[in-house]
């Protein structure tokens, strides 16, 4: 009767591990759940590649189209706050303004709006467009 009644309890405790062990990650480098900032981004300024990536503990990356650059992030319901965020010190010819503009917009963003393939980033002045990698 004992060993019944723990595999009875038994079954649904593993159905449940399993799928749970089975469902999707939410990690940085996968497609953004709709209404999230999490996942990989990508836009250009002035012609220049740049990408982003928000990961679920809280860490935002990427390149800002010369210098990598990092720092931390954290969202409500539509707002964002981001920074200080870090970068290298590299010097790129003709790519200098076109980060420096990007780089702004990301610190600056206050609020946001995402879906499943665009997210827009925006402060009192500029909203930084950006779409799923």
């Amino acid at each position: 009767m004992r060993s019944r009644v723990r595999l009875a309890l038994a079954l649904p405790v593993a159905a449940l591990l399993a799928t749970g062990l089975t469902a999707p990650a939410h990690a940085g480098d996968s497609a953004p759940p709709n209404g999230s900032v999490r996942g990989d981004w990508v836009t250009r300024t002035a012609g220049f590649p740049q990408t982003v990536t928000f990961d679920s503990k809280g860490r935002v990356y990427g390149n800002a189209g010369c210098n990598q650059f990092k720092g931390t992030y954290t969202t409500t319901a539509t707002r964002i706050k981001m920074g200080p965020l870090a970068s290298t010190l590299k010097y790129c010819e003709g790519r200098m303004d076109a980060e420096r503009e990007f780089l702004l917009a990301l610190q600056n963003a206050r609020t946001y709006r995402a879906t499943d393939t665009v997210l827009k980033l925006m402060s009192k002045s500029t909203t930084l467009k950006l779409r799923a990698a």
